[in-house]
């Protein structure tokens, strides 16, 4: 047998296998609609037709076995661990789960759209002490009147955070920049406290507040939002 006739006999049996299986596509889900548990996770079901199967669920994300990071399988159901809204940029797309029914084989396809999508921001907090944040942005944050840093180490809260950088590599330090802090998809609110370290080791310090503004608002919630918002700003005015 040749190369050639075996290619040929291996592509004949590729294509005679995908032909047994059926694509069903399935309603389209938008994420801001979708239920949130009370352990901040949101799910939804593969959809087969068959409710007693106990087989095997394949699932794909854009046609590829690697899932989105902050998820779970459990059988037929997708789960979208709490926190996965901070990186909702990264999951929009087609889910699919492939099952071998009694019926036949079929792979259920749906779509996941974001509507509210995370976006960039830069903030001068050189005279603030309060950050009001939107859950899933990225915040580039100027903290002090300084010319050049060569780094900067924060907490949240006293604990050490991976999404906290500084912005900037290391052959660029000795540059003028305008930002000292990157948050990357912002998680959650508490108290910063930031190590600014300039040339010849010297040490500046940053506190600041992260504060969380939830999901939607709407239009019957809007009041009491206003009001909440004034008065936070209002009470760490009174702190100052």
């Amino acid at each position: 047998m040749t190369r050639y006739t075996y290619l040929f006999i291996l592509q004949i049996i590729s294509c005679s296998f995908a032909a047994t299986w059926v694509k069903i596509t399935k309603p389209t889900i938008t994420w801001e609609d979708m239920e949130v548990s009370l352990e901040g996770e949101k799910k939804f079901f593969c959809g087969e037709f068959d409710s007693s199967f106990t087989g095997r669920y394949h699932w794909r994300f854009n046609g590829s076995s690697i899932l989105p990071e902050r998820t779970q399988i459990h059988r037929n159901q997708f789960v979208f661990l709490a926190g996965a809204n901070a990186i909702r940029n990264q999951l929009p797309g087609e889910y699919e789960c492939c099952v071998r029914e009694t019926l036949g084989n079929a792979c259920y396809s749906r779509m996941i759209v974001v509507q509210n999508r995370t976006d960039n921001h830069n903030i001068d907090m050189t005279n603030s002490t309060l950050l009001l944040a939107d859950e899933g942005n990225t915040y580039y944050i100027r903290m002090h009147d300084v010319k050049r840093v060569e780094g900067v180490k924060c907490t949240l809260d006293g604990v050490n955070v991976d999404n906290f950088k500084y912005p900037f590599l290391g052959r660029q330090t000795k540059k003028t920049v305008p930002y000292h802090l990157k948050i990357e998809n912002i998680e959650r609110g508490g108290e910063v406290n930031c190590d600014l370290r300039l040339h010849k080791k010297e040490i500046v310090q940053k506190t600041f507040d992260i504060r969380l503004l939830r999901g939607f608002i709407s239009s019957s919630q809007l009041p009491q939002f206003v009001y909440l918002i004034v008065f936070t700003i209002i009470g760490y005015i009174l702190r100052l």
